[in-house]
């Protein structure tokens, strides 16, 4: 839904003001791009990996509790590492133009097609 012209001026006015008082901020949000901060994050989550796979290493033999606690540490750097591949990614489809998902499933959608499924199978038998 467009904006009104009133809320077009309002929101111009509030950008005006935002780039007066906090000249700064302004341009380190337009300098910086979801695709730079989704490589930033994936850096940050391969060193949570390999700290995670030292820990496994250096401590599986003495002590199953600190290995355990590696692999968990593995396990959250690769599963922020692929969220943030989905992220860069995303970002760069989004700029080149692909289409966007038409619908958006909303929680408990696939529990409800699972039970028109259900039913449809109990009718046919």
């Amino acid at each position: 839904m467009p904006l009104s012209e009133e809320e077009q001026r309002i929101l111009q006015e509030m950008e005006q003001r935002l780039y007066e008082n906090d000249r700064a901020f302004v341009d380190r949000v337009r300098s910086e791009g979801p695709r730079s901060a989704a490589s930033r994050s994936m850096r940050w989550s391969v060193v949570v990996f390999l700290s995670g796979f030292a820990v496994l290493l250096l401590a599986f033999r003495s002590s199953l509790l600190v290995g355990t606690f590696g692999f968990l540490v593995m396990l959250l750097g690769v599963l922020t590492f692929e969220r943030s591949a989905r992220q860069a990614i995303g970002g760069r489809a989004q700029q080149g133009g692909s289409p966007q998902p038409r619908h958006k499933a909303r929680p408990g959608e696939l529990v409800l097609i699972g039970r028109r499924i259900r039913s449809r199978m109990r009718r046919e038998r």
